[in-house]
């Protein structure tokens, strides 16, 4: 296991990700992201729920809740990314960089499952609530 000792490596190394070894799971995790998230955005829709991005931000007191509730949700695709990263950075690299392969994790699974999931919501919700509005 290493550290970069500079940015640029760092760069170096994400950019050569794109075409070396098992590039095509960086369109097919935040597929299953994307999915989780609509299925998961879906579910707050019909609970109620606000946005998931909103009430993480906007309202601190159901962070700690909507923080749980998502990485239950995202936790074990969140762990194959950063263990599919691990491989992939041994298999170039001959080394890991554990930093590197938790920040590509976020990036390909959490950002597009929260992102997802919130726009589902809004989406859902906001049909919702107009159906409802036109109801004499």
């Amino acid at each position: 296991m290493s550290t970069y000792s500079s940015f640029a490596r760092f760069l170096e190394h994400l950019l050569a990700r794109l075409t070396g070894p098992m590039h095509f799971r960086l369109i097919l995790q935040p597929l299953v992201a994307i999915a989780l998230g609509i299925r998961d955005g879906l579910k707050d829709a019909r609970a109620g729920r606000p946005p998931f991005l909103t009430d993480l931000i906007v309202r601190p007191e159901s962070r700690k809740r909507q923080l749980k509730r998502g990485l239950q949700a995202i936790s074990k695709p969140l762990i194959i990314a950063i263990i599919l990263d691990a491989v992939v950075q041994y298999l170039m690299l001959g080394t890991i960089y554990p930093g590197a392969a938790v920040f590509v994790g976020v990036a390909v699974m959490a950002v597009p499952y929260s992102l997802a999931r919130g726009l589902t919501n809004r989406i859902v919700s906001g049909r919702k609530r107009a159906i409802e509005a036109r109801r004499p």
